[in-house]
């Protein structure tokens, strides 16, 4: 079966899809909203419900809704509004620590009955840093070293109480069996911790690890470790590719085949015609504030100095001007494609502005049933992240029209099989 998991940020994930007459800014943190755009997510049957995270606002905010709630407490609040789809938040390794995140998506777990899932990132915005006492990022390779350590710790607290560790007896009083509950006792480079943790062991064992990163290192991390993947690709053999390759990696690991899905992300415009669809995501892209798409170019392509960049030529390559220490996937991503269709800097701005740089999916419900499994089939990906541009309707639009048409193909699930996301991702 096909994955789908719905990206949720805000009231939308278009930039400044707050100007849209579809959306409801000022209840954009609302936990009605949050409710309203999960149940739409469960009502078409979603693996997950997908909160992404930024510890930073930049100056984009002047123009976009980037405002960003913290996803364990919004996940958390949902919770008792929903009953089967997995809710999947992300917490940063990079400014966290090891109990703290452990403890939180094992209580997620618990209040969900084993629908919780940790979406593992290092934080590549270089203004995150400042928030949390430091004057710069690590660099990137020191950043998934300590992720790497980072989730050997989460997973070893999440391990270390028994299945059977309660006992329960109220006749003799004893209520735990401490010979089930393990210490962690971990002792490395980047942590010291005791544990375990003040919880028993959660309904899924181990909440779900998914992780967002298409660098190398943020592949092994994923083959390791993540059973689902959220990844940036345009091109169908380009992801195929990708897919083999995360595949090979995880069978390096020791891991079974099919213990890891990789998930493209899409950004889907729906209309019952094609010229309908064309002119919705023409509205969205008409949204974009052109004057600030330099700061919001400089954030996604990893704090790149653009002043000596004119906008209106075709952009020159410059991957060697990357810094080391922010994103690398993405950005390489961005400037090869550029590249490759000769993007000016402005037209590409406008691209990611319009989708978050991911692929756009423009057409009938039909028309983007018949992308999304020529891709599956194709083995180009497991399933789909799906990034509406707009919340709660964009999501609507593609839960009530594409789903059903993924459904009569027998792509995609009609009804929850399981009840746990872990369950969800193994069929």
């Amino acid at each position: 079966m096909m994955h789908l998991a719905a990206y949720i940020q805000g009231v939308g994930a278009a930039q400044a899809a707050w100007r849209s007459p579809r959306t409801d800014a000022a209840n954009a943190l609302g936990l009605d909203h949050w409710i309203e755009t999960a149940r739409v997510a469960e009502t078409a049957c979603f693996d997950a419900f997908f909160l992404a995270d930024v510890l930073a606002i930049g100056d984009q905010i002047a123009t976009d809704a980037t405002e960003r709630p913290d996803p364990v407490a919004v996940l958390s609040a949902i919770t008792g509004f929903t009953e089967r789809i997995g809710l999947v938040g992300t917490s940063s390794t990079t400014f966290n620590d090891p109990f703290t995140v452990a403890r939180q998506f094992a209580t997620l777990d618990h209040l969900s009955r084993g629908r919780a899932g940790w979406n593992v990132v290092t934080t590549a915005v270089g203004a995150s840093a400042a928030n949390y006492g430091s004057a710069a990022l690590p660099d990137h390779a020191d950043r998934y070293e300590r992720a790497e350590e980072f989730v050997e710790v989460v997973t070893a607290l999440w391990d270390g109480w028994d299945a059977d560790a309660i006992v329960g007896d109220a006749s003799s009083g004893r209520y735990a069996d401490l010979e089930r509950i393990h210490a962690v006792a971990h002792s490395g480079k980047h942590f010291q911790v005791a544990g375990p943790l003040p919880l028993r062991r959660s309904p899924q064992g181990r909440p779900v690890i998914a992780q967002a990163g298409s660098s190398g290192p943020g592949m092994n991390l994923s083959a390791a470790w993540a059973e689902m993947t959220f990844t940036t690709q345009w091109d169908m053999d380009s992801s195929r590719e990708f897919v083999a390759r995360t595949r090979e990696l995880s069978a390096e690991h020791g891991r079974a085949p099919g213990s890891l899905r990789v998930l493209p992300g899409i950004m889907p415009f729906v209309g019952s015609t094609e010229q309908e669809a064309q002119a919705l995501a023409r509205e969205f892209g008409g949204f974009v504030d052109v004057a600030g798409l330099s700061a919001f170019l400089t954030h996604h392509l990893g704090n790149l100095d653009l002043d000596d960049v004119d906008p209106d030529a075709p952009l020159p390559d410059l991957r060697p001007r990357l810094a080391e220490n922010a994103s690398v996937s993405r950005p390489r991503l961005y400037i090869e494609t550029a590249l490759k269709e000769g993007l000016t800097l402005r037209q590409l701005a406008q691209r990611i502005a319009l989708t978050l740089g991911h692929r756009p999916v423009i057409g009938t419900p039909e028309a983007i049933a018949d992308d999304l499994e020529r891709w599956f089939t194709a083995g180009a990906a497991d399933g789909f992240i799906v990034l509406p541009a707009d919340l709660p309707q964009g999501l609507k639009d593609f839960g009530e029209q594409v789903v059903p048409i993924l459904q009569e193909r027998g792509l995609f699930r009609r009804e929850y099989t399981g009840s746990t996301l872990r369950e969800h991702l193994s069929e």
